[in-house]
């Protein structure tokens, strides 16, 4: 099958790499990576010339990989539209995914590991955009938490509806940032976000565990004395 795209003029070719595998088994792994992975989005392909176009998420230039024979191996080079900033990380990455691919196709891998692998790069995928603000602030806001509740075990008395409120607000602050971020997103952030979960995930933990701790503690402090009293009081018989 082929599909064609506007071709991007005057591309340069920037790097090259070689596969142990024969050349139409890399087109089909090239293809198939670039469609699924996270940081790549396909323009077109052309199956006579084993070529694939490409953008990155962070702009509109149009590179292009091809697939050439080299013996009983391939190479796959990738081509580039002159003056284009360097992009070195992103044709490691390309390579890397593909090595992945190739080795995945000579492994049997049942369908629920590949759903498995497939969700966890959404889940993770980023852009190359500015720094959002609400991943800054889903940390700032988790660290906060994490420090309150470490806190709250010292506490007098609970607050547990201060606790559920924190709480609240650290998973409703990781969902606003987990949105805005990652390969749809204009702003970058995801690692933030990802980092601020856990770290919510910890403080809620210890909040909840601060604040029964305390509860019991209180009940403690507060029904002693009651029981005193009502101990001293002289029966009537």
């Amino acid at each position: 099958m082929t599909t064609t795209s506007n071709p991007a003029s005057n591309r340069v070719s920037v790097a090259r790499q070689t596969y142990q595998s024969p050349a139409a088994q890399t087109y089909a792994a090239l293809l198939q990576t670039l469609r699924f992975s996270a940081g790549f989005d396909v323009v077109g392909n052309n199956d006579t010339a084993q070529s694939v176009v490409f953008r990155l998420p962070s702009g509109d230039d149009e590179y292009e990989a091809r697939v050439v024979a080299d013996g009983p191996q391939s190479a796959v080079i990738i081509d580039a539209p002159l003056g284009v900033n360097d992009k070195s990380a992103a044709y490691s990455r390309l390579y890397r995914e593909l090595s992945e691919q190739l080795a995945a196709q000579t492994t049997a891998i049942p369908r629920e590991e590949i759903a498995k692998r497939r969700f966890w790069k959404t889940v993770m995928a980023d852009n190359h955009g500015p720094r959002s603000k609400w991943a800054i602030g889903a940390v700032v806001v988790a660290c906060l938490g994490l420090l309150d509740a470490i806190s709250s075990f010292d506490a007098w008395r609970p607050d547990w509806r201060a606790a559920i409120m924190f709480i609240v607000l650290m998973f409703a602050v990781c969902g606003v940032a987990f949105m805005v971020t990652g390969r749809g997103g204009k702003v970058s952030g995801r690692n933030l976000v990802l980092i601020a979960f856990a770290i919510s995930c910890v403080a809620a933990v210890l909040l909840l565990c601060a604040s029964i701790i305390v509860q019991i503690n209180y009940s403690h402090r507060y029904a002693a004395p009651f029981i005193t009293a009502v101990q001293a009081v002289p029966q009537v018989h």
